[in-house]
Parts: C-alpha cells; sequence; structure tokens
C-alpha cells in the first residue's frame, strides 16, 4: 500500500498513532508474557482493541478503515493462513502415530554409553522436531522418555535436558514445516516482483548454516557427555522405557519425504501434501492409527486427526493476520518507513551494516520478547524485509537471517520462555521418578549448544560475506511467485 496524499493529517495527533496497534497489540503480551502468560487469544484481543482505539483518532474514518481492511488481506497472511492449516493436519498425524516409541526402541537397543546416549537424543529430538516443526511438542514429547533414561546409562541428566532443548531449537529452526520458517520465508518480499522467498529456496538455503552448526553440537555434546562426571544408574535398563515400537521408524519418511521434496524445489504445499499422503498410508498400513481416527464423528460433532490438525493452528493464523494488519497501517501512513529509512541512515549504509542491522534488531527482539520465536519472527519480519530491500539483499538470505537469530538466544536465557518450559515439563515426573532432579533456570544457559552454534555461524557469515544473496532484475525472468 502506498501512502495517500493527506497522511498526514488522518490523526489528530499526527502520524505516530498509526503505531498504536501494533504498541496496544504487542506491549501487553510483553508484560504479561514476564508474569507467565503465554496466550495467542490474548494478541487477537489486543489487536482488535488497538485497530478499534485507533479509529477513533482518525480524521477520515472510511479512509481509516478501508486501510484496515487492505492490511488484514495482506497476502503474506493469506499465505500464511493457507500454509498452517496443511501445516497442522501434518504434526498431527506424526503426533498420532507412533514415531517417539520408534525412537525410544532404537535408544533401548544400542549400547550408546553416556556420551553417545546424549548425541543420540541430541540427534532423535532434532528430528522429531525436523519432522513436526515444533520445539514446544518436541519438548513436551521427548522430555518423559529420555531424561528418566538418562539415569539407567549413567548419563548427565542436565546434559540430557539440554540436548533435548538443543534438538527442539535444531528443528525449529530447520523444518521446513515450522511457523518460523513459515513466517521468516513469507515476510520476505522480492523487490523486482511479485511474491515472497519461496520455502523450499529457503529451506536449501539455510543447510550451510544448519549442517555445520548440528555437526558442532554433536561433538560438543559427545565431549561433554565424555568428561561429565559419572552418575550411579538409578534404574536397572533402558528396557524399562515405556512406548517401544520399533515399527514406529517407518513414520520418518513422511518426514523425509518433505524434506527431499523441498530441497528438489517442490513447492511446500505439494511437499506437505505429498508427506501428508505417504503418512497417512503408512501409519494405517503398519496399524499405528486406523482409517476411524482420520475423521469420524462423536455425537453431533465432527472429529479425527484432519479435524485436530485444522483446529491447532486456529489462533496462530488469526493472531498473525492481526499483527500483519497493524504493520499494514504503520505502512500505510508512512511510519513504517520512516523507521526503516532511520535504520537505514544511521546502520544501514552497506549491504553488510544492513544484514548487520537485521541481525541486532532480531536479536534484540529474543530478549524484548522473552523467547517467543513465533512472535519475533512476525514482528522482525516485516522490518527486516524493508531494510534488506534497499540494498537488494535477496529474499532467501533476509529470511536465514531472520529465523536463525530468532532461535538463537530465545532458548538459552534463564527467565525466557523454553528453561520454564523444560522445568515445568520436568516438575510432574518427579513423583514418578523420585531420583530424577528439578533444573534451575541457568542450567541451559551453558550447555545448550545448537543456538548458540547456529548465532556464531550466522555472524560470521554476515561478517565475511559467506553465503550473502543479492535479488538481481533479470531474476524476473520465468520466476514464479509462492503465492
Amino acid at each position: 500500500m502506498k501512502k495517500s496524499a493527506t497522511s498526514q493529517s488522518d490523526f489528530y495527533f499526527g502520524d505516530y498513532v498509526s503505531a498504536l496497534p501494533l504498541v496496544i497489540m504487542v506491549l501487553p503480551a510483553i508484560v504479561l508474557s514476564v508474569m507467565g502468560v503465554f496466550s495467542s487469544s490474548l494478541m487477537i484481543v489486543t489487536g482488535l482493541v488497538g485497530i478499534v482505539f485507533t479509529s477513533f483518532l482518525a480524521r477520515n474514518k472510511s479512509h481509516y478503515w478501508k486501510t484496515v481492511t487492505q492490511a488484514l488481506a495482506d497476502p503474506t497472511g493469506l499465505l500464511i493462513f493457507k500454509l498452517f492449516l496443511i501445516v497442522g493436519v501434518y504434526a498431527e498425524l506424526l503426533t498420532e502415530s507412533q514415531l517417539t516409541g520408534g525412537l525410544t526402541w532404537l535408544a533401548s537397543v544400542i549400547d550408546l554409553g553416556p556420551a553417545g546416549f546424549i548425541v543420540f537424543v541430541y540427534i532423535a529430538c532434532s528430528v522429531l522436531g525436523t519432522a513436526m516443526g515444533t520445539s514446544v511438542g518436541t519438548i513436551m514429547v521427548m522430555t518423559p522418555v529420555f531424561y528418566p533414561a538418562s539415569a539407567a546409562i549413567g548419563a548427565d541428566p542436565m546434559l540430557t535436558l539440554a540436548a533435548i532443548l538443543s534438538g527442539a531449537a535444531t528443528g525449529d529452526h530447520f523444518a521446513p514445516v515450522s511457523d518460523t520458517t513459515i513466517i521468516s520465508s513469507s515476510t520476505q518480499k522480492y523487490y523486482h516482483r511479485e511474491g515472497s522467498a519461496d520455502i523450499s529456496d529457503v529451506v536449501k538455503g539455510r543447510l550451510q548454516y544448519a549442517i555445520p552448526a548440528f555437526l558442532i553440537s554433536c561433538l560438543c555434546y559427545w565431549l561433554l557427555g565424555a568428561f561429565a562426571p559419572d552418575i550411579v544408574s538409578a534404574t536397572p535398563s533402558l528396557a524399562m522405557l515405556p512406548d517401544q515400537n520399533a515399527i514406529g521408524l517407518v513414520m520418518l519418511t513422511p518426514m523425509l519425504v518433505v524434506i527431499v521434496s523441498a530441497i528438489k524445489g517442490r513447492s511446500v504445499f505439494d511437499s506437505l501434501a505429498l508427506g501428508i499422503v505417504v503418512g497417512l498410508l503408512l501409519a494405517v498400513l503398519t496399524d499405528q492409527i486406523s482409517v476411524e481416527q482420520v475423521f469420524y464423528i462423536e455425537g453431533s460433532q465432527p472429529t479425527g486427526l484432519l479435524v485436530a490438525g485444522v483446529k491447532n493452528n486456529l489462533e496462530t493464523i488469526v493472531m498473525i493476520i492481526m499483527m500483519m494488519g497493524a504493520y499494514g497501517i504503520l505502512k500505510a501512513y508512512g511510519l513504517l518507513d520512516k523507521l526503516v529509512a532511520s535504520l537505514s541512515h544511521q546502520f544501514g549504509k552497506t549491504a553488510k551494516s544492513s544484514e548487520l542491522t537485521m541481525f541486532s534488531l532480531v536479536w534484540f527482539l529474543n530478549f524484548l520478547l522473552i523467547g517467543l520465536v513465533a512472535r519475533i519472527t512476525v514482528i522482525g519480519g516485516p522490518i527486516v524485509n524493508e531494510l534488506g530491500k534497499k540494498h537488494r539483499i535477496h529474499p532467501v538470505r533476509r529470511a536465514n537471517i531472520l529465523d536463525a537469530t530468532a532461535n538463537s538466544f530465545s532458548f538459552i536465557i534463564p527467565w525466557h520462555i523454553w528453561p520454564l518450559l523444560m522445568i515445568m515439563t520436568v516438575t510432574p515426573l518427579l513423583s514418578k521418578y523420585p531420583y530424577l532432579t528439578l533444573p534451575e533456570p541457568t542450567t541451559f544457559l551453558f550447555i545448550t549448544v545448537y543456538p548458540v552454534a547456529i548465532w556464531c555461524i550466522m555472524l560470521f557469515s554476515i561478517l565475511t560475506g559467506r553465503g550473502a544473496q543479492f535479488e538481481k532484475e533479470e531474476a524476473i525472468k520465468g520466476a514464479a511467485s509462492n503465492e
């Protein structure tokens, strides 16, 4: 949307009023999140309040509401809407099947030793996180499985928890289906043509960052596990672990289908659709789910895997659309352009300095938003988009700077949501496994490896220019939008 000629007089108290929808939407969420309240519905409500309240300060209300309508219908929000619906079904399929049982079985039959077990936990959680695209799901599913198991072979329990958290961060960063991948890709638009960064291209582009960070993490966890103090085994064996099911490993296939399909250049919609079909067939044929579980009527309500998958992300979808609406208002009245122009003038005189500004801004949001990575990418995305366009930095490069930095310090700072979520997940286990101990929030600061590794690798990439990409005008020809 272009700024109207009369936009300077559209608000009673000046153009800065156009920031109110965003401020009213975000500020209460930041304040309440410090108090332990994390809710997408809260941001939906405050977003609506912000938009309505600002309308009373608009001189030309019909123009204001027309701007709101256009902002809420932003193609980025609609693209995210489509993606999150299909991702919800995919994630629900993997949750209902027995992939975790397969990983547990694998851990029980391989004699890994303490150091090898820590590495296995990290790899298994990275795989599950990549398959499901959710760090919360990885933590809540894997912690009750692997944390009690660490005592069975004498592995350091705190290292085990850190490996779980690190694997969750790895999956959230790398997965084609994670919310941060979807948002970071969708918010980075081309300068020379319509459309935003294609998720398949973003996933391919981040291999040069994610693979070294993954390998560094594996090496660090092996070394940390090897030199950790010996732990006296508190349970007889890993065979005691529940939910072991070797056939569950077959559910790695749909994950590989999605990743390979995306890397080979298929659209994320094609990749996910193929992964869902393959996953459903395998899950039903191997008796991990029944046909009835896919869709059925309970009472007078439709339910089942498909319905649950569609419903899972509805709040997140509406929250993101409201956020895009607030940003649209900010842009329509010229304030976003002023902010970006100011940042570019001060810190973005070259492509490298612009990338450092993006990196620093998103890193700052890590702390401001206490590690809520989806909100970091939603709030930082449009600013990163505008900063990068000035120097024609490729949207794929911008998306990867945004996503990698969002998934860095978010996971390790003691007062952020992720250490607290680990503590909340461990607490119910103490009554069942009295030999376990509750971690401190500071436990994860120095031993959660992947977030620090990806932060260092991305900073190195920016400083050296390694992996830098720029949009070329001739790329218009034959290019297809991902919308």
